[in-house]
């Protein structure tokens, strides 16, 4: 058995909701000698990286043989272990890993702008074509049977059903919680939790990781790789945000964020 063991690399999952700083974790984590992240890192994914995370989504066990075809390309050794972002999308299975938390005003002030760059786009009247169209993609893989209680609500209320929806799913899995605001504000000290849960070393590059991607690089999300982490991220919903959304997000997602732990009031985001 411990032959056999030896032979198969574990798989932990990055479980989480879009726009939760899931590039900047991946991108982050990827530097570790001992961390492979399967997709979504890259601006776009090869066909090796898709045929590989199509397979993991419904994979029942914990761990995989180095052999397997769709995992053979990475060339694993025996030490490392492959890292699966789960962002939109429902695991069939129990599974190992962590949540990754971020406040639903971000979240959604994010989703808000993430289309500005189309000519369609209006930052009043037309803002919410691209992700109505990926919520309902979304819904297909975590909970079909609810798409059509989405229909013909407002961008608002789609978005508050939605987080709701994902994140009390994942808050019922009972795996650990890593918030995307500790991630930026106490970088190192949540890396090494991170680490923990990972089962390995915390590894200093991980604290430089920036510098290990070209000048500019995209990465998936539209995110600059070469970015170091800064504080930014944590106020820029104020600019892309109505008093109205603030107050309606903070009333009808509370009772599932303040279990991650977040206060929100009075066009603030704070931590408990």
């Amino acid at each position: 058995m411990i032959k056999l063991f030896k032979k198969d690399n574990r798989i932990y999952h990055i479980a989480s909701m879009a726009r939760s700083g899931e590039t900047l974790m991946l991108k982050t984590l990827a530097v570790h000698p001992e961390i492979v992240v399967v997709h979504n890192l890259d601006k776009n994914d090869d066909i090796v990286k898709t045929q590989a995370f199509e397979f993991l989504k419904s994979y029942k066990k914990e761990s995989i043989p180095r052999n397997h075809p769709v995992i053979k390309p990475y060339n694993l050794s025996k030490s490392q272990i492959l890292l699966l972002k789960q962002g939109v999308w429902k695991h069939p299975y129990p599974f190992k890993g962590f949540v990754l938390s971020r406040n639903p005003i971000s979240i959604y002030a994010s989703l808000k702008v993430y289309d500005k760059d189309l000519p369609e786009y209006h930052d009043k009247d037309n803002f919410w074509f691209g992700n109505k169209e990926r919520i309902f993609r979304w819904l297909k893989d975590i909970d079909k049977e609810s798409i059509p209680l989405f229909k013909r609500k407002t961008p608002v209320e789609q978005f508050c059903m939605f987080y709701n929806l994902r994140m009390k799913q994942l808050l019922d899995t009972k795996l650990p919680i890593i918030r995307y605001e500790d991630l930026i504000l106490n970088t190192e000290v949540t890396l090494k939790k991170v680490c923990g849960l990972l089962n390995v070393g915390m590894d200093k590059k991980l604290l430089s990781a920036h510098d290990f991607y070209g000048s500019g690089l995209e990465g998936h999300g539209k995110n600059d790789l070469s970015k170091p982490i800064d504080t930014s991220s944590l106020t820029k919903y104020k600019k892309n945000i109505t008093k109205f959304e603030f107050d309606y997000i903070a009333k009808n997602t509370f009772h599932v964020y303040n279990q991650y732990g977040y206060k929100i009031v009075d066009f603030k985001v704070d931590l408990e």
